[in-house]
């Protein structure tokens, strides 16, 4: 506190955002009553609250369902948290590189797939037992799916500062708190109630593949979706404007 500060500036003041006043409790209400940012504090609960359950129950889990010693279990659920040196970069690299091409409509499908695909392998970590595989078959599903819990959350604030530009301290906040709500939801849900020991990560899996085809109807008019994005009509605008004023060329 006393060897830091907030900006290049000095301490940080509301003011440098244009604002006169702080956040309120309104302008939370505000800002989590958007739709969008709505589905974007649950998407992110797919993920980084995922990973917080998956930091509480791995070693207990290698431990129970392979008959691994405490130790080398805790070192095989070291490798979830070990994806961490990467990936969420690599979820926000890619985001960044998809959006130089294709603009937000990059950036959703990135968001989208990273989603989607954590969500297939951590159905498939919870098909996987003593009789199929064993724990080196589960520890490559889980490297897998480390890979995408962390990439989904790069892509998670790839496009967190779109949403609502003016209230970017309160969407990043709120979508923030989302992974740790996410976390609360699947360990009393899936994890506390149900006895099963592989039934809880198969449950999870269906919460994240629902959340991921929430990314499916998200779009902005200026911004764009999945599907379509404004560029791409101003450059087929462009197009037929260039291909009628052709013709009118020729004639004269």
């Amino acid at each position: 506190f006393f060897c830091s500060q907030d900006t290049t500036t000095g301490r940080f003041d509301v003011t440098m955002l244009g604002k006169t006043q702080r956040a309120g409790l309104a302008d939370y209400v505000r800002v989590v009553t958007d739709w969008r940012v709505f589905l974007m504090i649950f998407q992110y609960s797919a993920c980084f609250g995922a990973e917080l359950v998956f930091n509480n129950v791995l070693a207990t889990h290698f431990h129970d369902n392979f008959g691994v010693d405490l130790v080398s279990a805790g070192v095989l659920a070291m490798s979830f948290g070990g994806m961490n040196l990467f990936a969420r970069s690599l979820g926000g690299i890619a985001s960044d590189w998809a959006n130089a091409r294709w603009e937000m409509q990059g950036r959703l499908w990135c968001h989208f797939l990273a989603l989607f695909f954590e969500a297939v392998f951590l159905f498939f970590f919870g098909c996987i037992d003593s009789s199929t595989g064993g724990w080196p078959v589960a520890l490559v599903a889980l490297v897998c799916f480390s890979i995408c819990v962390n990439a989904a959350e790069g892509t998670s604030y790839g496009i967190v500062p779109y949403m609502i530009p003016q209230d970017l301290a309160i969407v990043s906040a709120t979508v923030g708190a989302g992974g740790t709500l996410g976390a609360v939801i699947a360990t009393w849900s899936f994890y506390k109630s149900i006895q099963d020991v592989l039934l809880p990560f198969k449950l999870h899996a269906v919460y994240v593949m629902f959340w991921a085809l929430t990314v499916l109807p998200m779009r902005w008019d200026h911004l764009g979706s999945m599907w379509w994005r404004p560029g791409a009509d101003k450059a087929a605008s462009a197009g037929a404007a260039s291909a009628g004023e052709a013709p009118a060329a020729s004639a004269a």
